[in-house]
């Protein structure tokens, strides 16, 4: 996945016999904005069959509003597609694709 999404950073932390954690830092263009979109993924290895990932995206706007129009939410709908062709299984336990004053955290 370091490969598919990494383009500017991905790094393991961890030594043998270890809970092993990682993180994946890339960009991608996207024509809908004319700019690019940032991804950061998180990854914790939760037992030797589950990992847990955080994924982050965001995504400059366009125009006079400055609108990404869902370049963010694609970009992180692209990782979970990936993941689920690889032969994953994929459980979202949260999304939020706008984050305001209101916004739950955690």
């Amino acid at each position: 996945m370091g490969a598919e999404f990494g383009d500017i950073y991905a790094r393991k932390f961890g030594k043998a016999g270890e809970s092993l954690t990682g993180v994946i830092l890339g960009e991608h263009y996207y024509f809908r904005v004319k700019n690019d979109a940032a991804l950061l993924i998180t990854l914790e290895e939760v037992t030797s069959t589950e990992t847990r990932l955080e994924i982050i995206a965001c995504a400059a706007g366009s125009g006079l509003l400055g609108i990404s129009y869902g370049a963010h939410d694609s970009f992180v709908h692209t990782v979970e597609d990936f993941l689920a062709k690889s032969g994953f299984t994929v459980q979202v336990e949260q999304e939020t694709s706008y984050f305001d004053r209101n916004t739950p955290l955690g």
